[in-house]
């Protein structure tokens, strides 16, 4: 029985993709399943960030911003009367928008599985690196579907404020932050924490392999 575990393992050994390929297919499900358990907390410090980052380039129309759940509330400073949006009034309800933080936050546990499936140097201390970058990505995306939501929900008075990019940068800006940056920034930070792993040199054509390692 040892011997044909020990030939598995060299048969595995030898097929540096096969084994990544299979490792990945068995941790998505657990990672995926951990990141829907944990919830909010695992998006708290892209929210907290996104909160800094939005008082600071428009505290003015920010009042608070609250993780309620798995949503990131960004309470305005404006109110709508008539149908329109100004800054809030005395009796009138604020405008609040709630961000669902899953819709960007899923690009963790993708990077997580990918990661922990890759045979590397550097350990916990890699992969916390790139878990940082991940929340810092995720709080420029929670930033940019803000601005989204400022822009249809409020109108005029926002889009012509001092320093509020034109609508088309925004639009921009909301479509690669939801649509882009969740899928390839996985991989990216990934690739670059295995640059050195047998598993990533495997996957590139010869032609872009070390020499060392094409031998």
């Amino acid at each position: 029985m040892s011997l044909i575990v020990a030939r598995v393992g060299d048969w595995f050994q030898r097929r540096p993709v096969l084994r990544f390929v299979i490792a990945v297919l068995a941790l998505l499900p657990a990672a995926f399943l951990l990141w829907y358990a944990v919830g909010p907390r695992l998006a708290a410090p892209a929210a907290m960030l996104a909160d800094a980052i939005l008082n600071l380039w428009i505290g003015d129309f920010v009042e608070e911003t609250l993780l309620r759940g798995n949503d990131l509330i960004v309470v305005s400073s404006f109110s709508e009367a008539g149908g329109l949006a100004s800054l809030a009034q005395d009796g009138l309800e604020p405008l609040a928008f709630a961000i669902n933080t899953r819709l960007l936050s899923y690009s963790i546990p993708f990077y997580a599985a990918l990661y922990f499936a890759t045979p590397m140097r550097g350990g916990i201390h890699r992969f916390a690196w790139g878990l940082i970058a991940l929340w810092l990505l995720l709080a420029l995306g929670l930033v940019a579907v803000a601005m989204k939501d400022f822009m249809l929900g409020v109108g005029a008075p926002f889009l012509e404020a001092p320093l509020i990019p034109p609508a088309d940068g925004i639009a921009l800006a909301y479509q690669f932050s939801t649509l882009m940056v969740p899928m390839l920034a996985p991989v990216l930070l990934w690739a670059y924490a295995a640059r050195d792993s047998e598993t990533l040199l495997s996957l590139l054509p010869l032609s872009l392999r070390p020499a060392h390692s094409s031998d």
